[in-house]
C-alpha cells in the first residue's frame, strides 16, 4: 500500500510515498532532527518519526536562481 503525502522542506513542498516494505539501504545520513537513506536504486528516503515509517522522496527540479 502506497500513500502519497506532501512534506514541507523550507519553502518548497516535496511529494513522497509511504511504503510498507522499505528498500535495502546502502547509506544513511543523520542530522540533529532528520534521518535520510539512499537505496540501491538511487532513491532517497526520509524517516517520518511520527508515523515510524520511511517516506520515499520524489525528485523535483526548481528553476529558481537560474538565468
Amino acid at each position: 500500500m502506497n500513500i502519497s503525502e506532501y512534506r514541507r522542506n523550507g519553502d518548497s513542498q516535496q511529494l513522497g510515498t509511504v511504503s510498507q516494505a522499505p528498500a535495502k539501504f546502502i547509506q544513511i545520513c543523520a542530522s540533529q532532527d532528520d534521518l535520510f537513506a539512499l537505496d540501491g536504486e538511487g532513491n532517497i528516503h526520509q524517516y517520518n518519526f511520527n508515523a515510524k515509517t520511511w517516506v520515499k522522496l520524489v525528485a523535483s527540479r526548481s528553476h529558481e536562481g537560474r538565468t
